[in-house]
């Protein structure tokens, strides 16, 4: 190929003389229309064959400044699109490389976003733009942040919904294909909640033990029935807070025992 190229190229400098010279000839009448026709294809021919050699050599970047020197080149090298890490090699040495075969694999970490999976029934709820929080149970104990970036418009084999987040902590280093667990926060309210470990549910009533005062190290704590309205990330949020004020303090741990005794 670099050998054609460089013999059109060549060509093309004696035939575009020839072509103007005929051309020049035919305006003065010196020479025949089926001359200047000839001249005309032949120049045009190897203008195209050189053109396409040129684009050819281009996408398999042989550096044409090497070949126009005389210096052509045994190998041709291909850049990916993007940087990364091969992960998978699809090919052999010496196997034949059809346009669409799968030659390498390349993973790029630094643009990782999260792929979930929403269950057909909760994907109305989910809107572009809502924020979420996630962890890996598996690598991080951390919670981290980010938001919806895409909801898919179509359900899984499995009645679910495909739906891409960013990542807002670019501090760590994933890895694709890691699970990981995510909350996608639907909506928000502002409301009293306690530690859901505070509640006790006895004969099927719930409760909280409330500090009424302590002295010389004696606590006194009374019984106080409570609503639970919801309940999130380890708090419960009481319908009845209006019976409370914000400086109620409540038993936290150890209510269980005391109740039941």
């Amino acid at each position: 190929m670099q050998q054609r190229y460089m013999e059109a190229k060549a060509q093309q400098l004696y035939l575009k003389t020839e072509y103007e010279r005929q051309k020049m000839m035919l305006e003065e009448n010196i020479t025949s229309m089926k001359k200047f026709l000839k001249a005309e294809s032949a120049y045009k021919t190897v203008v195209a064959s050189y053109t396409g050699l040129h684009k050819q050599l281009s996408m398999l970047n042989i550096p044409l400044e090497q070949v126009e020197e005389g210096t052509f080149s045994s190998t041709a090298v291909l850049y990916t699109p993007i940087s990364g890490s091969i992960t998978k090699v699809a090919i052999s040495q010496g196997a034949y490389v059809a346009p669409e075969t799968l030659i390498v694999e390349i993973v790029d970490n630094k643009s990782v976003h999260l792929e979930l999976a929403v269950f057909e029934k909760d994907i109305m709820r989910v809107k572009k733009g809502q924020k979420l929080k996630f962890n890996i149970p598996e690598a991080l104990p951390d919670t981290l942040a980010g938001s919806v970036h895409l909801v898919g418009t179509s359900l899984e084999s499995n009645r679910t919904v495909r739906v891409h987040g960013d990542i807002e902590n670019e501090n760590y280093i994933f890895l694709t294909g890691m699970f990981v667990e995510v909350d996608i926060i639907t909506e928000t309210a502002i409301t009293f909640a306690v530690p859901s470990r505070a509640v006790v549910e006895t004969e099927s009533n719930l409760y909280v033990l409330v500090l009424e005062k302590e002295k010389n190290g004696i606590y006194h704590f009374s019984q106080k029935e409570v609503v639970v309205d919801a309940q999130y990330n380890g708090y419960s949020a009481l319908k009845n807070a209006q019976e409370f004020n914000p400086q109620t303090q409540f038993l936290i741990k150890g209510a269980f025992k005391l109740l039941g005794e």
